[in-house]
């Protein structure tokens, strides 16, 4: 636990790796505000939802500036495949949480690439970064 905690310091592969996640992250939380002053603030629970992703995001992104990279990727994770899976959901057949969209549309598909890219870049950099910290521990 007091690994997650600690500031970490980083191969420049790595943190770019994860800058990059950060800024989808950014995006898909961007984009879920936008989305909550376009109408979905009247939508009941799914609104609220898009308005804690989005301060949920900006939480995750300030982790990564803190220097706390494990609690990014954690972060990173736990934002994004909820949000996925709800979007999936949302557009099948029974809806999520009362709340059912017709199709993806392009704003729909700016949170599902950046949320994708934000897992796929936060699982590459945290997997770099664990085995460079298991290559300094063994050296």
């Amino acid at each position: 636990m007091r690994r997650l905690l600690e500031p970490a310091r980083l191969d420049p592969l790595v943190l770019a790796a994860l800058a990059l996640a950060a800024a989808c992250v950014l995006v898909a939380g961007l984009q879920h505000a936008r989305l909550y002053h376009r109408g979905y603030a009247e939508v009941q629970i799914v609104g609220a939802l898009f308005f804690l992703n989005a301060i949920g995001s900006t939480a995750v992104v300030l982790t990564l500036i803190l220097r706390r990279a494990w609690l990014f990727v954690l972060g990173a994770l736990s934002v994004c495949v909820p949000s996925l899976v709800s979007i999936a959901i949302s557009h099948s057949s029974s809806g999520f949480l009362g709340f059912r969209e017709g199709g993806y549309d392009a704003d729909a598909m700016i949170i599902v690439v950046a949320e994708v890219a934000a897992v796929l870049l936060a699982l590459a950099g945290g997997g770099a970064a664990a085995a460079a910290a298991r290559a300094r521990s063994h050296a």
